[in-house]
């Protein structure tokens, strides 16, 4: 008997202190991203070349419960991506949104377990004249599935991130050289995969303000 009572008292624990994320309740986050790249060549007279690429990145996103523990969100992102070469160098801006769907799983006090999934759309121009390009246009399609864990800090902070996700896409861009033949060219790919990004290894997290 004693133990059934402890029992008890340990579920009504754990569904007190793990507080559904309720309906109504509002989620904005803001994230930046930054890479780059340098790399060298040479030959054997003794000359060299460099040439550097930069990606840099900046995301707002929006969610709403629309049910308890149940969230619609959406993202847009603005991105440029600048290569630069000995004797050109190009700057492409991107444009993105992404919708998405989570259900959340109360597992312990704050902490919950969330799967959802997401569709996406990036949009990438070349606006200015360059050396080798007369201009770029991309479009990126994407659809994927994801699962993480959510730490509510608070009534007003939450912490997230992916541990297991499943990605495929679509990619298509045109560019056109500028040279005589006034080359255009065009590629498309396809993409898909599962990623495990482990407990420690390029793990992301994301940190959202509820109101």
């Amino acid at each position: 008997m004693k133990s059934k009572l402890l029992m008890m008292a340990a579920f009504c624990l754990v569904g007190f202190t793990a507080t559904a994320q309720t309906k109504g309740t509002n989620t904005v986050s803001l994230g930046f991203g930054s890479s780059k790249n340098e790399s060298k060549t040479g030959n054997g007279n003794g000359s060299s070349s460099k040439s550097t690429n930069k990606n840099n990145s900046i995301t707002l996103g929006y969610g709403l419960f629309f049910k308890d523990n149940e969230k619609l969100a959406l993202d847009v992102s603005y991105g440029q991506y600048k290569e630069e070469f000995i004797d050109f160098e190009r700057t492409i801006k991107n444009y993105g949104a992404v919708a998405s769907y989570q259900k959340y799983f109360p597992l312990v006090k704050k902490f919950y377990a969330y799967g959802g999934g997401k569709l996406g759309y990036t949009y990438g121009k070349q606006n200015e004249v360059s050396t080798n390009y007369n201009g770029y246009l991309s479009n990126e399609y994407s659809a994927g599935a994801y699962a993480g864990i959510s730490w509510f800090l608070s009534k007003r902070f939450a912490l997230e991130t992916t541990i297991l996700s499943a990605n495929m896409g679509y990619h298509k861009e045109k560019y056109t050289s500028n040279s005589t033949q006034n080359l255009t060219v065009e590629n498309e790919s396809s993409s898909f995969g599962i990623n495990s990004q482990g407990t420690f290894n390029n793990l992301g997290f994301k940190i959202y303000i509820l109101f």
